[in-house]
């Protein structure tokens, strides 16, 4: 649950299991991860400072909001950020090559897509009329 102690290398070329961390305090990742990073009960970025590469998946599906969130520029898999509400101060990454997951935002203002999400990208509690506007804005976006 903390990260105190904790020391990892320069680099990892597989996943890195950090489920149970509820903060970031005194967490120092590598500066690339090849697989995926489950960062799952964390519920607030504060010091938290992802790698410059993830090959894989990023999972933050505990973060309530986007306050003090710096994303990699680029994600190889997935995003999930399942339980942010609102998109304010959200900055996604340039290129994610599988999904986004915004499962839990309730309206789109201010959010920016990036131009290439490779999956699909889940916003189950917008409304029809905010998702066919970002259809509209962004047509090489699978949105459901």
């Amino acid at each position: 649950t903390t990260a105190e102690g904790l020391e990892l290398p320069e680099s990892i070329g597989g996943d890195l299991y950090l489920r149970s961390l509820t903060t970031a305090e005194g967490l120092e990742l590598p500066e690339s991860i090849g697989g995926n990073l489950y960062l799952y009960n964390l519920t607030t970025a504060e010091g938290l400072e992802l790698p410059e590469s993830i090959g894989g998946d990023l999972y933050l599906r505990s973060l309530t909001t986007a306050e003090g969130l710096e994303l990699p520029e680029s994600i190889g898999g997935n995003l999930y950020l399942s339980s942010l509400t609102t998109a304010e101060g959200l900055e996604l990454p340039e290129s994610i090559g599988g999904g986004l997951d915004l499962y839990n935002l309730t309206t789109a203002e201010g959010l920016e897509l990036p131009e290439s999400i490779g999956g699909g990208l889940y916003l189950n509690n917008l409304t029809t009329a905010e998702k066919e506007e970002l259809r509209k804005r962004y047509p090489n976006i699978t949105i459901y």
